[in-house]
């Protein structure tokens, strides 16, 4: 990992604000392998894009807001 690289904040935004194409799974809807601790329950055999998703200022940007927030805004922003 980079320095200047952003870690995970293991919020499960990403889980549940994006579609995942490869999981036949819409936006706005958690993912069947979130757990009720926002970790991946299947995160040995995740699809690659979920493998590809990083971190990044967006995620810093919306951290201290409640889930629902971040999902929200998420969604706007990346037009989900």
């Amino acid at each position: 990992m980079k320095s200047d690289e952003i870690k995970c904040l293991m919020c499960g935004t990403c889980c549940t604000a994006y579609s995942i194409s490869a999981l036949n799974k819409p936006a706005g809807v958690p993912c069947v392998h979130l757990g009720s601790d926002y970790l991946c329950n299947d995160y040995e055999n995740r699809p690659q894009v979920c493998r590809d998703f990083k971190a990044d200022e967006f995620c810093v940007l919306i951290s201290t807001l409640q889930r629902e927030e971040k999902i929200f805004i998420a969604r706007k922003v990346y037009g989900e």
